[in-house]
């Protein structure tokens, strides 16, 4: 993995479509607890239980996929990635719980798309590196209603339970409100932002990709209250469950990537939770903690 990826970059798109079908087990079609890994080369998404470590594979998607960068879990259980490689400058795939072809193609407005986050009304974010934006789709909406330019590269979104938006980009984290295309730089001592994900309380949950390492801001703060480093490997993506009880983390670990994983908000020590090789830095909790 060369150092532009390791900072959350993406990469040239890959000119072939996954061969491999794609297949949900029937106790997996409700979408309920389950783990969603990209493999961006392979233009696949594997599906995997919550419960245990290691366990076997629940299904696979990859009709519409095509280098997918990043991707997220509505609280319908709703499968959104942004592919870098699709139709035109990009796309965003929508899947059904239990699905395996897309319901939705979004690409109006879309432009070499990376971040993507969806708020708990449905609305749809995505993070466009290809003209520095991040533009806004209602639910169900092909077009976007609100388009947000940014005067540096957005990578990774989230949003909190007053419906903000924060946007990482570089070394800035900026919140927008709801309805607004005028941020506010949040300050945040991190040297190098990845995902991020905003908790109930308003607590801002990080990839520090300087350090490497997660870390906690709370709201208001731009000094972390905690920081749990990542001792091996680079760290992409992050995902909150929708209890809260559990931050998931794709890790970059030499030639291959894992999945790990950390009690929130007490623990302190990063565990193995997957580390079959069968995916990437793309990846989302069934739900997220769609606020």
């Amino acid at each position: 993995m060369n150092s532009m990826l390791a900072k959350g970059l993406m990469a040239p798109p890959h000119a072939g479509r996954s061969n491999v079908r794609g297949w949900i087990a029937p106790d997996a079609k409700k979408g309920r607890n389950l783990i969603y890994w990209g493999d961006y080369d392979t233009s696949t998404i594997t599906i995997f239980s919550s419960k245990g470590n290691n366990p076997s594979p629940k299904g696979k998607i990859t009709e519409g996929l095509l280098n997918p960068e990043r991707i997220f879990v509505d609280k319908r259980h709703k499968l959104y990635a942004t592919n870098i490689g699709g139709s035109g400058n990009g796309d965003i795939t929508v899947y059904k719980p239990g699905t395996t072809s897309p319901s939705l193609t979004i690409s109006n407005g879309v432009d070499r798309p990376t971040g993507i986050t969806v708020d708990a009304a449905g609305t749809v974010y995505c993070a466009n590196v290809g003209n520095n934006t991040v533009t806004e789709y209602p639910k169900g909406a092909k077009s976007p209603s609100r388009t947000i330019s940014m005067s540096t590269t957005p990578q990774y979104l989230a949003v909190d339970s007053a419906d903000s938006l924060y946007v990482a980009d570089g070394i800035n984290v900026t919140e927008f409100a709801k309805g607004s295309v005028t941020g506010k730089a949040l300050g945040l001592t991190i040297g190098g932002s990845g995902g991020i994900e905003v908790d109930k309380s308003g607590n801002i949950i990080i990839i520090d990709t300087s350090v490497p390492s997660i870390d906690v801001f709370p709201a208001g703060q731009t000094k972390p209250s905690k920081q749990i480093v990542v001792t091996s490997g680079d760290p992409f993506a992050l995902s909150l469950s929708n209890s809260e009880k559990t931050v998931y983390m794709s890790v970059g670990n030499g030639s291959n990537f894992i999945i790990q994983a950390l009690a929130y908000p007490n623990g302190t020590t990063l565990t193995n939770k997957i580390t079959a090789n069968d995916g990437q830095w793309p990846l989302a909790v069934s739900p997220d903690a769609v606020l």
